[in-house]
């Protein structure tokens, strides 16, 4: 037991818990609920971490608790392999703590036992940023200032920022039946991917852009309908764009290949998945991790939105 809390293992039992601390603590994310669910569904085995009511465990008999209404707050971490040089990353994905028992270093405890755990498993850097492909955000949003004072004063030192840009679907001029016909008069034809494309696919994305986004775009390609629109010409990929991959309202990832770039082809992706975001009933789209903003400005008038801070402490 350790400031106010006693740290155990998470299980299936508590997730409805989870959620609704979550929904309590989220208040800029109305999918809180949803958000548990991903990140407890990519954590690392044993970063799945519940503190509980020190009262409630000596009271239970049982050291790991029984009771998960008495659950004060909860971490989730995953682990990124080491690959291409980098080192393996434990990354701390979700913290939150019971609104009437925030202040009592529950909070503090609960970083410290999801970095404990983090090691263990054999991260060799600690970072507070998105783990793709199964993230929800790409760092701390500055407006749950908290979370940020508590990155810093555990030690962590802050990255880049990074933006989401937002759409307002109500009344943002998607059609793209013009563009598709210029685009079929050079012999590009722009559809919605299946999962028949999913190896060719994921094989052309690692080799023109590398990183997560192959992983990301077979998870669009198991939604269904799928949530990704290719480019493709003489059965060859020249972009693709997808959306509702890891929540419903994200869009992206999105590339264009670098022969086929200044054609039109990104704007066209764009829409059409802006299109289903907004005929699936979502009101506002939000780009995540943007890079090219002025592309986004004005393909579809989109406008800086969120913005996050990522943190990367050492391991030892």
């Amino acid at each position: 037991m350790t400031n106010g809390a006693a740290m155990r293992l998470a299980t299936p039992e508590d997730l409805p818990r989870l959620r609704a601390l979550a929904c309590e603590a989220l208040v800029y994310d109305a999918d809180a609920a949803a958000i548990v669910d991903l990140l407890w569904a990519a954590a690392a085995d044993g970063c799945r971490i519940a503190a509980e009511d020190p009262e409630s465990v000596a009271g239970s008999g049982d050291a790991a608790g029984t009771d998960s209404t008495d659950v004060l707050g909860f971490a989730l971490g995953s682990l990124r392999p080491a690959r291409d040089g980098r080192p393996a990353t434990g990354h701390v994905d979700l913290l939150v703590v019971a609104a009437d028992r925030r202040g009592r270093g529950i909070g503090r405890a609960l970083l410290a036992e999801a970095e404990r755990r983090l090691i263990a498993a054999g991260a060799e850097r600690l970072r507070i940023r998105g783990n793709p492909p199964a993230y929800a955000w790409p760092g701390i949003d500055i407006r749950y200032t908290p979370a940020t004072c508590l990155a810093e004063s555990a030690g962590y030192r802050r990255l880049l920022d990074s933006d989401n840009m937002l759409v307002d679907l109500s009344d943002t001029q998607l059609e793209t039946e013009a563009d598709e016909q210029r685009l079929a008069d050079l012999g590009i034809e722009v559809r919605r991917g299946e999962p028949k494309d999913d190896k060719a696919l994921r094989t052309w994305i690692e080799d023109e852009f590398g990183g997560s986004w192959s992983a990301e775009c077979a998870m669009a390609l198991r939604n269904e309908p799928p949530t990704l629109h290719v480019a493709v010409r003489n059965g060859e990929f020249l972009g693709f764009a997808a959306h509702g991959v890891q929540r419903v309202h994200l869009f992206g990832p999105m590339g264009t290949g670098e022969a086929a770039r200044g054609l039109g082809i990104g704007a066209v992706l764009l829409r059409r998945c802006l299109a289903d975001q907004r005929d699936a009933g979502v009101a506002v789209a939000e780009i995540g991790w943007v890079g090219p903003v002025r592309f986004y400005s004005r393909a579809v008038g989109a406008r800086l939105g969120r913005v996050f801070r990522a943190y990367e402490k050492a391991v030892g």
